[in-house]
């Protein structure tokens, strides 16, 4: 059975995708439809392929399918990956795919989470030996400002995007952060794919050892910001739409 993973960026779908790949009979491909993606092909065709795919990555999609000699073939669907992400999640529903929408429960953590990749050009994770990302960094308020208020907009456009169309959740603070959590959801995306149980377990260790209280200068200040009226009106949307989810 395929599937595809969908949400924005910083929700954990990395690991997400890292601990299904464990399963021996599962395959997949991470953001198959990011511009990074195709930066390997040739220089005068990046540009224009990327952006006809984008506008119709369905027939695309198919192929990719196509080519996995695995049961089961998904892979990793950002917001801002596809022009119509409606479309064609739809389409891939359709065709008896499996949808998963991937989430982050804190604002407050998921607009730092941006504003460290912003602002460090890092993303992802590393190995134990790599710390080179842990000194400390200040942010600016605007830009932590800017980023939640872009984390609400893309939230509302998800909620448009998958309203009334069938598929699963797996949310940040609740199904990936221990190891009995990420088993747990697992075992849930795998029955739904129609395959054997595995364990899953990672070695990898989260993007930034410490926590953001003590390498963000002015974590205090930001976490202040929330209080003020544009952070209450971010946050009370937020909460609102895990409420209705």
């Amino acid at each position: 059975m395929n599937f595809v993973i969908f949400g924005q960026a910083r929700t954990g779908s990395s690991l997400f995708v890292n601990l299904l790949q464990l399963h021996p009979q599962l395959q997949c491909d991470g953001e198959l439809l990011g511009y990074n993606f195709w930066l390997s092909g040739p220089r005068y065709l990046r540009g224009r392929v990327h952006r006809w795919i984008r506008q119709f990555p369905e027939p695309y999609l198919l192929w990719a399918a196509t080519r996995s000699a695995k049961l089961a073939y998904g892979f990793k669907l950002l917001y801002q990956h596809a022009a119509a992400p409606r479309r064609v999640l739809s389409f891939l529903y359709r065709r008896h795919w499996q949808i998963i929408h991937i989430q982050r429960r804190c604002l407050f953590d998921l607009a730092l989470s941006r504003c460290a990749t912003v602002n460090t050009g890092h993303s992802g994770e590393y190995s134990s030996s790599d710390r080179r990302h842990e000194k400390s960094i200040e942010f600016q308020s605007e830009q932590f400002m800017q980023q939640a208020g872009q984390c609400v907009r893309i939230r509302r456009e998800e909620l448009s995007v998958f309203g009334g169309l069938p598929h699963l959740t797996v949310t940040y603070e609740a199904d990936l952060l221990g190891e009995e959590d990420r088993n747990r959801i697992c075992s849930i995306i795998f029955d739904a794919l129609h395959l054997a149980p595995h364990p899953v377990s990672t070695t990898r260790e989260r993007t930034w050892e410490r926590p953001y209280s003590e390498f963000v200068v002015n974590y205090a200040e930001l976490k202040l910001l929330m209080q003020t009226n544009q952070g209450v009106e971010l946050q009370a949307f937020w909460d609102q739409s895990f409420a209705a989810g």
